[in-house]
C-alpha cells in the first residue's frame, strides 16, 4: 500500500537523517602511533610519550616531551640545570596537518643538587571513562631538587574538552621505622564539580603516585643486621 501521509513521510525522512548522523559520529578509539618524524615536524624535540586517538571532537594527539638545558640564575649569576616538561594536545586540521590546541608546561631549575623530574607515563594517557565519546587526557608528573629524601612536587591533571581538573601537592615519604611526612594535597576548585567517574580516576592516579619513589627505598638496617 503506497504511503500518502506527508507528515509520516517527513517523520521517516528526519529519522533517517538522525540515524545517518549517529552512524557517522564515531566514538572514542585509540589510533596507530604517529611516526617519530612527524612528531619532529611538529617541533617536538624530546618526546617521552604520545597517544593518537579519535573521539566525537575529531582526531587528536597528546604528546608529552622533556627539554633539558641550563640557564643563568638571576641571583647568583651561575648556570643552573633546567628541565621543562610539556604536555601538548594537537588536533587534526582540514588540510591533514596537526595544530596545537593547548599546552601544559612545568619548569624546574636546580643548582648543584639532585634533580629528578619526569612524567609518570604508566598513569598518563587518554581514555573515555564516562563513555560519552569525549576523550579525557591525564597527565601526571613529578619534580625534585634536593640532596636527601624529601618529598617530590606532584602534579596530576585531567582535561576533557574545555574542562580542566587537577591535584597538586607533595609525595608521601613512608620509610619503615620513621613517621610518614609530606603528602600534602590541594585540589583545583573545579574538581568538586567533576563527574564522579573523573573524580574517582584522578583520586586513583594520585594514590598510585603518592608514595613514589621513596616508599620503595630499602628500610634502615636493624641492630642485628649491623652486628652481622
Amino acid at each position: 500500500m503506497p504511503i500518502s501521509n506527508p507528515w509520516f513521510i517527513r517523520t521517516l525522512a528526519v529519522a533517517g537523517l538522525l540515524l545517518l548522523g549517529a552512524c557517522d559520529k564515531k566514538g572514542f578509539e585509540i589510533l596507530a602511533p604517529i611516526p617519530t618524524a612527524q612528531l619532529e615536524a611538529l617541533g617536538v624535540q624530546s618526546p617521552v610519550q604520545s597517544v593518537h586517538y579519535r573521539d566525537h571532537e575529531g582526531e587528536g594527539l597528546l604528546v608529552l616531551s622533556r627539554n633539558d638545558d641550563q640557564v643563568s640564575d638571576e641571583e647568583t649569576d651561575q648556570d643552573v640545570d633546567r628541565v621543562v616538561l610539556s604536555a601538548t594536545l594537537y588536533e587534526r586540521q582540514g588540510d591533514d596537518s596537526f595544530k596545537a590546541r593547548w599546552k601544559i608546561e612545568n619548569e624546574t631549575t636546580c643548582a648543584g643538587l639532585d634533580l629528578d623530574v619526569g612524567f609518570y607515563t604508566d598513569v598518563s594517557g587518554v581514555s573515555d571513562l564516562n563513555n560519552n565519546g569525549v576523550a579525557e587526557l591525564t597527565v601526571a608528573s613529578h619534580a625534585f631538587c634536593g640532596g636527601g629524601i624529601d618529598p617530590h612536587e606532584l602534579h596530576v591533571e585531567l582535561r576533557e574538552g574545555q574542562a580542566s581538573y587537577a591535584i597538586n601537592g607533595q609525595s608521601l615519604i613512608a620509610i619503615e621505622g620513621d613517621e610518614p611526612y609530606g603528602g600534602e594535597r590541594e585540589d583545583s576548585p573545579s574538581l568538586k564539580d567533576a563527574p564522579q567517574a573523573l573524580r574517582d580516576h584522578l583520586n586513583e592516579v594520585w594514590n598510585k603516585v603518592l608514595k613514589r619513589p621513596w616508599s620503595e627505598a630499602q628500610p634502615a638496617p636493624t641492630d642485628e643486621e649491623d652486628d652481622q
